[in-house]
């Protein structure tokens, strides 16, 4: 057997390896969140619901264990909330200028997981851009025609649907689903998905970074100055205008659409088990255009 073909079996088993290790490592941390909700005690009570105007704040710390949390334009600063057990609904204040809300459950050995449907609202009036640091650990996350500050999102099981939203800067984590951006304008930031995929559609920002453990990343119609994109087991494709892109895939394709023919971009493309397409033209496994 020659050195080419001794090296490319020892980067296939390296792969191998190295997925299997990742496989692991996410199921293990799945199952650990899975855990965690499944440790709610049973409810089968009567629920609460509550719609409250709030003073102005400029950021929102939020901590919910279960839960859709919604955050919307309105002409009030308020918050509302649907589906609770009877003591279990959010508690929230305004403290300085943040609105803090928490929403905790107790915790028991039992087979049934909090109930579904319940669900967090928070309405801003229009001028309002507060920061906000959110932390689910049950529920998605939907945000629509907002001007924000910096937006940060821990997501242990469910993802996030942001449209048309201006942000100063973004930090999103999501262990256990998609998360998915449309006609934003974002400034700096970075988005890690563990299990689910991370989708921006005609978004503009500055420079970012995306991961992605077990799902792909796309990011179509974009303009931006540089974005560095890493998938362990999933494809990456880009398309739009931008001055830099670095692409690493460990089982996955690079697929790269932009005018000029890239000759006016910096692209550093790798990729361990898959192709390599730059408007059109397959380059192998690697390609570096600077």
């Amino acid at each position: 057997m020659s050195n080419a073909n001794e090296h490319k079996f020892n980067r296939s088993a390296y792969m191998a390896l190295i997925t299997t290790i990742t496989i692991a490592s996410v199921f293990l941390g799945s199952i650990l969140h899975l855990g965690r909700g499944l440790l709610f005690l049973r409810h089968t009570g009567a629920t609460v619901s509550g719609i409250e105007e709030v003073s102005a704040f400029a950021g929102v710390d939020l901590e919910m264990d279960a839960g859709n949390l919604t955050i919307q334009k309105g002409s009030e600063y308020s918050v509302s909330y649907e589906g609770y057990p009877v003591g279990k609904e959010p508690r929230y204040e305004v403290k300085g200028d943040t609105l803090v809300l928490t929403q905790k459950m107790e915790v028991g050995l039992t087979k049934s997981s909090f109930p579904s449907g319940c669900s967090v609202t928070l309405t801003i009036p229009e001028g309002a851009s507060p920061e906000l640091d959110l932390e689910l650990s049950m529920g998605g996350l939907e945000l629509k025609d907002l001007a924000l500050g910096t937006v940060s999102m821990d997501l242990d099981m469910g993802g996030c649907t942001v449209t048309d939203c201006t942000m100063g800067g973004f930090h999103i984590d999501a262990d256990m689903g998609a998360i998915t951006f449309t006609d934003c304008t974002m400034g700096n930031g970075s988005m890690d998905a563990d299990m689910g995929s991370i989708t921006l559609k005609n978004c503009n920002f500055d420079d970012a970074t995306f991961a992605a453990d077990m799902g792909g990343i796309k990011i179509s119609d974009a303009t931006f100055a540089s974005a560095d994109c890493k998938a362990d087991m999933g494809s990456v494709e880009v398309s739009g205008t931008f001055a830099t892109l670095s692409a690493d895939c460990g089982m996955g394709s690079i697929k790269v659409t932009t005018a000029s023919d890239g000759k006016d971009a910096n692209m550093d493309l790798v990729t361990d088990m898959g192709k390599i397409t730059v408007n059109g033209e397959n380059h192998g496994s690697r390609y570096i255009h600077n």
